[in-house]
């Protein structure tokens, strides 16, 4: 670095000058983003410097005492330009707002008994910036309330905090934490007070490089969920999962993954207790400088501690591929597939009757955004889906379900000023089952929401 004080301004590109950016219209990642270039900036200057003072040995040049001090002033000028980035934001505050009307909530049957409702939500948070130059430590509030017009038994009162800590505890092992602790309040029909549930959840991961390819992860989940106020209560769960992996760098553009996941879940009434073992392998890839594809496979097992739920086998499958089409376009089409096979054996009586499940589902989804001007841009979606079933029982009627869903989605994003952005959507979605008369339903639903950044 000391070596960058001695390199005439004349040798340095006017590119390598990083003029400096107001703090507010830059995000994390542009930040990160600007550091980088001028860290390449620098080395490609020092290395013009190298080339020039090798060619001035070999034509024995001296310099004379007045350009050495205009060199100097010179240099001062481009460290300053280079080094002035904007200081973090140690403390920022947040504010969401939204409302949202759906014309059919409960999905009845068209020409039924359709009623819309309307939902107000409130949702500030604020966050404080405790990390240091090899440490990053954020501490985050938010709570949101829930208001709904026609139904008010449906009010809900979160609160979160979220601790996040990263650092580089070894040369080549990076810790990440990440805890949350979460209160709910419901109404419940029927009750005078309200439902109090508490949500706690860890995360932890242990990043090693093993060499500049290799990555090995090491991922831990611990999430627990509580009624305290209900003895008796059924919905609390407890969750853990550990989750090991790897991920390869092929080359620049190309890099795959593959990863392991045991989890155990615990739900009071021990029937639906189960232990999974899943199976994961990934791939992205550039395969031009405008377009990505991206693959990704899974294989699990769930294995219930009760006899009478059946043991489930899901394969999962997605195939994505983006296209930045111009500057202000871009492109995306997904596909995923779901195939789960479950077998199970219950008692009716004096005979045993054993039950084979298998479900289908199929998801597309086609999107494209458009930034129209500096603060508008759009962007449209269209994700079909279709949902398949049969259910074979020993002593039974066999049953078959099938459901087709059409959602499409158009939505606005407008950026006001650099603290205040609007988002617009509106949304149709229609659903066809084998049973037109009373599986056959459609809603429209307009999105209308505002972020405050400060």
């Amino acid at each position: 670095m000391t070596a960058l004080f001695f390199v005439p301004l004349a040798t340095v590109p006017r590119w390598a000058h990083a003029a400096p950016v107001p703090k507010e219209s830059l995000s994390e990642e542009e930040l990160a983003q600007k550091e980088e270039e001028a860290v390449l900036a620098r080395e490609k200057a020092f290395d013009a410097y190298v080339a020039l003072e090798a060619g001035k040995e070999n034509q024995d040049k001296v310099m004379v005492p007045e350009q050495q001090e205009l060199l100097r002033q010179e240099l001062k000028v481009l460290q300053k330009e280079l080094l002035q980035f904007p200081k973090k934001d140690r403390f920022r505050l947040n504010q969401d707002t939204h409302y949202t009307y759906d014309s059919n909530p409960d999905r009845t049957r068209i020409h039924g008994h359709e009623k819309g409702d309307s939902t107000f939500k409130i949702n500030p948070s604020a966050e404080v910036d405790l990390g240091g130059r090899k440490t990053d430590l954020r501490v985050e509030y938010r709570w949101d309330r829930i208001y709904n017009v026609k139904r008010p038994g449906s009010d809900t009162f979160n609160q979160e905090t979220t601790v996040r800590f990263n650092r580089k505890i070894l040369p080549k092992t990076t810790l990440t934490l990440n805890d949350r602790l979460s209160r709910s309040s419901v109404r419940v029909v029927g009750r005078d007070n309200k439902k109090i549930g508490w949500d706690n959840a860890h995360r932890q991961t242990l990043s090693y490089d093993l060499n500049p390819k290799i990555s090995l992860n090491l991922d831990s989940n611990f999430t627990r969920s509580y009624f305290p106020a209900e003895a008796d209560d059924e919905t609390g769960t407890l969750t853990y999962s550990l989750d090991p992996n790897v991920a390869f760098q092929l080359t620049r553009k190309t890099r795959f993954t593959a990863g392991y996941q045991w989890n155990f879940t615990q739900i009071p009434t021990e029937s639906s207790d189960a232990t999974t073992h899943t199976f994961r392998w990934g791939y992205s890839g550039r395969l031009t400088p405008k377009s990505t594809l991206s693959a990704d496979f899974s294989l699990a097992r769930a294995n219930p501690d009760s006899a009478q739920v059946g043991k489930t086998s899901t394969v999962t499958s997605s195939l994505a591929y983006a296209w930045q089409v111009t500057p202000k376009t871009s492109l995306r089409a997904l596909y995923s597939n779901s195939y789960a096979h479950a077998v199970s054996d219950s008692i009716s009586g004096t005979s045993l009757r054993k039950s084979t499940s298998k479900t289908a589902s199929n998801t597309w989804t086609l999107s494209g955004q458009f930034r129209l001007n500096r603060r508008v841009t759009a962007d449209l979606s269209f994700n079909p889906s279709h949902n398949h079933s049969r259910t074979k029982q020993t002593s039974a009627l066999n049953t078959h379900t099938q459901t087709i869903v059409f959602p499409f989605q158009v939505g606005f994003d407008v950026n006001l000023t650099k603290w205040l952005k609007l988002r617009l959507t509106y949304t149709y979605r229609h659903q066809i089952g084998d049973e037109p008369k009373t599986d056959e339903n459609r809603a429209h639903t307009w999105f209308v929401g505002m972020n405050t950044a400060i």
